[in-house]
């Protein structure tokens, strides 16, 4: 999506905000009548809605490496990819911890407030700058 964004208006790095910006708004606001309706059928749907809205953002998520880091897009993904995997060995401590103390609603809540703060960061995104690795100067920080 935000490839095609970024052909039509001809914006790489408006592009890339805005999708993953939309995606993350989505998720938070479908996150909460999930959470909180006592319909069954309504919460799946409202998942579903939010799940999409991730999955949005991935697209964007993967893009972003190969346009800022060039030859180095695979250590650029890799540091990226890292931190998530990060955040996934955190998460089923935190989930236990937060359910056991607020009840089965908090995690969720957690997740819409995260959701709104990627929404928020992604607007920091700058698709269009590169970055540079200059030899001579990392051959001298080295020295």
């Amino acid at each position: 999506m935000s490839d095609r964004c970024a052909k039509r208006f001809g914006n790489l790095k408006l592009a890339r905000r805005a999708v993953a910006a939309a995606g993350f708004v989505l998720a938070a606001v479908f996150i909460v009548p999930a959470t909180f309706t006592t319909d069954s059928t309504a919460s799946v749907w409202y998942s579903c809605v939010a799940v999409f809205g991730l999955e949005v953002t991935v697209g964007v998520s993967w893009a972003i490496p190969l346009d800022i880091g060039g030859d180095y897009a695979g250590s650029v993904a890799s540091v990226m990819n890292t931190f998530g995997n990060l955040g996934s060995a955190v998460s089923p401590v935190l989930l236990a911890y937060l359910v056991g103390m607020y009840g089965w609603n908090m995690p969720f809540l957690v997740c819409t407030f995260l959701c709104i703060a990627g929404a928020l960061l992604s607007w920091g995104i700058n698709a269009d700058k590169k970055i540079v690795w200059d030899r001579q100067e990392l051959s001298k920080s080295r020295a």
